[in-house]
């Protein structure tokens, strides 16, 4: 079982997939070293496989217009995930991502419905800002009018 914001997920059947990559790059060059640089941690995708029987044409509607939905700037909605899987992976906000595709199953009378979901405001972003943050509280501006205190101080100045 799988909510977002509160709402279940509608059909049976329902398998969630979820990933994250950890991608990283090879440095070892042409010694016998196994160097890799690491890229960060990417946000999570949760993939929902379910199957919704065509009698309940209306919770599948329901499902497209929870995926199309915006906020008032027109972008795609934040959902808070709730189920066991997601929990694991510490995935606790995502948005529709890619395609939701439905595919007609005669033989059992159903949908195969198919969509993802991206992570958003991830650990790995929430610690980014936290340093981001720091970084900038520690920071010194440097001086943006250089020249012209110099050019202040040469036209103060006596001599030949």
């Amino acid at each position: 079982m799988i909510t977002l914001n509160g709402w279940q997920v509608p059909g049976y059947e329902i398998r969630i997939n979820c990933g994250i990559k950890l991608p990283s790059d090879d440095l070892s060059g042409l010694g016998s070293f196994t160097l890799s640089g690491d890229k960060g941690v990417k946000p999570g995708v949760v993939t929902i496989n379910t199957k919704i029987p065509f009698k309940d044409h209306a919770e599948l509607a329901e499902l497209i217009t929870q995926a199309k939905a915006t906020d008032e700037n027109g972008a795609r909605l934040q959902y808070t995930i709730n189920s066991e899987i997601t929990e694991a992976y510490k995935i606790r906000k995502a948005k529709f991502n890619d395609e939701v595709k439905a595919v007609e199953l005669e033989e059992v009378k159903a949908w195969q419905v198919t969509f993802k979901l991206l992570e958003v405001l991830s650990t790995a972003e929430r610690n980014q800002q936290q340093i981001d943050g720091k970084a900038k509280e520690n920071s010194q501006t440097q001086a943006v009018d250089g020249h012209t205190t110099v050019q202040a101080a040469f036209e103060k100045s006596e001599g030949p």
